[in-house]
């Protein structure tokens, strides 16, 4: 049985999660910082792209539906594929923002709250699973949800896509000309 408490619980966490990532990722990091238009930053905006672009699939497979069986490990694979991408972007950001002075300590303040919401939204909403959703051979979906989620996920969902629509955009528009290594995508 699906615990409904859990659920809303990760969905409301999911909601401050996605505040704060606006403000970091939209805010700080686009306007603020313009980090896709920097040559030395652009490696990190990649990995914010990487990043932006897994957000949606995750909180649809994880937080919009029950997923249960074979759906809920795709969507256990992606988090964690997210967590790795995640910790690329922390190793590139001591080179991307050098010539800034460093992370601000606002800014790196923020990210630890970051981490810290995100994973507990994803702990939240699988402990609300029961164990046999987690059975390869369990159904893709267990019952349903209670009402309000479907509300409440609407908004990461569709501010998900876009913002994964603009990092794209932005990191095709400033794409480094000619010879380009990301050091660390190599390193």
């Amino acid at each position: 049985m699906v615990n409904p408490v859990l659920v809303i619980a990760g969905v409301l966490v999911l909601q401050a999660f996605a505040v704060l990532s606006a403000i970091d990722g939209l805010y700080i990091h686009l306007w603020r910082l313009g980090l896709h238009r920097r040559a030395d930053s652009y490696c990190e905006h990649l990995w914010h792209t990487a990043r932006s672009v897994l957000f949606a699939p995750i909180v649809v497979i994880l937080f919009a539906m029950p997923s249960a069986g074979a759906l809920l490990w795709v969507g256990v694979g992606l988090a964690i594929v997210d967590q790795i991408v995640g910790v690329f972007d922390v190793l590139s950001e001591n080179d991307s923002r050098r010539s800034l002075g460093g992370l601000g300590r606002g800014e790196y303040a923020l990210h630890v709250v970051l981490v810290a919401v995100h994973v507990a939204a994803t702990v939240l909403v699988l402990a609300a699973r029961p164990a046999s959703a987690w059975s390869l051979s369990a159904p893709t979906t267990l019952g349903a949800w209670p009402a309000s989620v479907s509300l409440l996920v609407a908004g990461p969902i569709v501010g998900g896509i876009a913002v994964a629509a603009l990092h794209v955009a932005l990191a095709w528009r400033h794409r480094p000309r000619g010879a380009f290594c990301c050091a660390a995508l190599v390193t």
